[in-house]
């Protein structure tokens, strides 16, 4: 790295901080459109597994994916997490730049997304929360700013919700061709992005189509900018939560609205619930066994050019006290925290 390009970089780097946190960056959203095929598909389904590891020894969060290929369409990701802690595994798919600039690199595209994205944003990260200091190893040289040109194209897609330590959960979204990150940003106890500890991996997604079918809705959740509509209870059951995304907006930190499901279990302080799932607050989102519920699941960010778009949750429902919540700074304020019942009365709504 030669001294003027350095120089330009590092008076840059506190601004850059602020804009990513403060929510100035617009983030650009586009996307591929398929044209749909008449009728619906039938034929197996489209399946990835996703195994969360975490290696205490070495403080190591991972990834372990059954396969990194699969046909374009309905694609169900059965999320196994047997960690202590709670995680999701979010899906931006790389622009074509990125992909040209990786092949330029002589990186394959993971590499090169942790090296300018991953490393870097936990190396701003670092340099702003109070007793953390930045590891000059995670800073790169590839491009002269920070972050890449590219980062505010990238396109997300779903993927499995927010899911407590030893649970499972099961998330169906339409992917698009093209080559994808899974991803966990959730941090640990000393503000360490999961996926800066290894919790990332890829899935290429090719342009054959898969014949999976899109699922039968069971539940319809409409989740927009004016907040989650869904019932406010149903009966017990098993469910194909359809989860409509209409429409998106930033909501300052880099994150549009999501939908993850949370168990409201006895001392659960809805409150505590809203303030911990604003990620750019030093002291919220970080997941260390003591997470303020129980999260059952649910899906991530889907932000393309043809909202609205629909991603499934497929869940078990059992008689008690629940909730809708999104991952934006505080929720209940946006509509986008909504409580309901499980309850065997008749008249209500479900299986």
């Amino acid at each position: 790295m030669n001294g003027p390009k350095h120089a330009n970089r590092r008076t840059v780097l506190r601004t850059t901080v602020a804009t990513l946190v403060g929510g100035g960056l617009v983030m650009k959203r586009g996307g591929a459109t398929r044209e749909p095929s008449p009728g619906k598909p039938q034929g197996r389904r489209n399946d990835v597994g996703i195994v969360a590891e975490h290696d205490h020894d070495a403080d190591e969060h991972r990834f372990e994916l059954d396969r990194r290929e699969v046909a374009s369409g309905w694609t169900t990701f059965e999320f196994d997490n047997r960690t202590d802690h709670t995680h999701l595994a979010y899906l931006p798919r790389l622009p074509q730049r990125a992909l040209s600039d990786a092949e330029k690199e002589g990186m394959d595209p993971l590499e090169f997304y942790v090296e300018t994205v991953t490393r870097p944003f936990q190396f701003l990260w670092d340099s702003e929360v109070p007793g953390k200091t930045p590891d000059s190893a995670d800073d790169t040289d590839v491009y002269d700013s920070v972050l890449p040109p590219w980062l505010e194209d990238l396109v997300f897609y779903g993927g499995p919700g927010l899911t407590s330590g030893h649970g499972s959960s099961t998330t169906t979204v339409d992917l698009d061709p093209g080559e994808y990150i899974v991803e966990c940003y959730a941090k640990d106890d000393t503000n360490d992005f999961h996926s800066s500890l290894g919790m990332i991996d890829q899935v290429s997604v090719t342009s054959e189509e898969s014949d999976a079918p899109e699922p039968d809705s069971t539940l319809d959740i409409s989740l927009s900018t004016d907040g989650i509509d869904a019932p406010a209870e149903v009966r017990p059951g098993r469910y194909d939560v359809g989860v409509e995304f209409e429409n998106q907006q930033q909501y300052g930190p880099l994150v549009g609205h999501d939908l993850h499901l949370i168990r409201l279990e006895g001392g659960t302080d809805v409150e505590e619930v809203d303030g911990w799932m604003n990620w750019a607050d030093p002291d919220q989102f970080v997941s260390n066994g003591d997470e303020p519920t129980t999260f059952l699941g649910g899906v991530s960010d889907i932000w393309t050019a043809d909202l609205p778009r629909t991603g499934y949750l497929h869940v078990v429902l059992e008689p008690g006290d629940y909730a809708w919540v999104a991952e934006v700074p505080d929720p209940a304020s946006k509509g986008l925290l909504a409580e309901f019942g499980v309850h065997r009365e008749r008249g209500l709504p479900g299986q």
